[in-house]
């Protein structure tokens, strides 16, 4: 197992503070049988927590409330978490959701008819090898390109630009999966990189459940499945339900925004 030791900061700058705000935090990981969270942090500058509970996908989330007209609002989580290298298998799982839920397209991974022609012929049943095919193909398919698209670019017109993002490539992913009828679903979390320990935002892939071995993961912006270098932090349909930071402001002027993660081994 690698012990990983993840922090994780977001810096915003206002130049007249909110009024008002409610912020849904994501940023904290559970143990299963893939990874042991060791201990794990949240601490909060212009803000409180107003509470912390458990969503209807398992996921840790907190709210926090942003103190009216502050001008530098920080969110900081930091910890350490032992992770496993199960080949991408996370297998089983006792769950109150039912499998058809992520068998669903969203407005973000509904496909359209490039991706439609993309799976055209592609045979995708309970053969391990035919999910990789498919990473491979998207995978050379889409250049990874910073800034080309946005939390709310769609599978298809991503898959059309050429370009995109992590999310990009695990809605694309998605989409040909639900395509054929197969549950599959977005999974938001940490990856430790080689010789770059800084980052500037989290990592994203898919899971697909794949009769006989139940949920497998495909990272298929780096074309491999999930080892253990990947910390996992929350799940659901696409991005929305998985988001690290999802909120609403009131009176803000001119807001900045910068992120910092940096992620090593111990």
């Amino acid at each position: 197992m690698k012990k990983l030791y993840v922090t994780h900061k977001t810096n915003y700058s206002f130049e007249a503070g909110p009024l008002s705000g409610l912020q849904q935090i994501k940023k904290t990981p559970y143990s299963d049988s893939c990874q042991m969270v060791l201990d794990w942090s949240l601490s909060l500058k212009g803000a409180k927590e107003e509470l912390s509970f458990i969503d209807s996908f398992n996921n840790n989330v907190h709210l926090i409330r942003i103190e009216p007209r502050t001008e530098c609002l920080v969110i900081e989580c930091k910890g350490h978490v032992e992770v496993a290298d199960k080949f991408g298998i996370r297998g089983y799982e006792t769950s109150t959701i039912p499998l058809w839920v992520w068998t669903e397209q969203t407005n973000i991974t509904k496909p359209g008819s490039n991706i439609r022609k993309l799976v055209k012929g592609l045979s995708l049943n309970d053969n391990i090898s035919d999910f990789h095919k498919l990473m491979e193909l998207i995978n050379r398919s889409l250049d990874f390109e910073k800034n080309a698209t946005d939390v709310k670019t769609t599978a298809e017109a991503a898959f059309k630009s050429g370009y995109g993002v992590c999310q990009d490539f695990t809605n694309i992913f998605i989409a040909c999966c639900r395509l054929h009828g197969l549950p599959a679903r977005y999974v938001s979390g940490f990856l430790l990189l080689e010789n770059n320990q800084v980052q500037e935002a989290m990592h994203a892939w898919a899971e697909v459940f794949v009769e006989g071995l139940g949920w497998v993961g495909f990272d298929t912006a780096n074309n491999v499945s999930p080892d253990d270098r990947y910390i996992r932090v929350a799940i659901g349909r696409d991005y929305a339900d998985a988001a690290p930071i999802k909120g609403l402001t009131r009176g803000v002027q001119n807001e900045c925004l910068s992120v910092s993660i940096m992620i090593s081994e111990q």
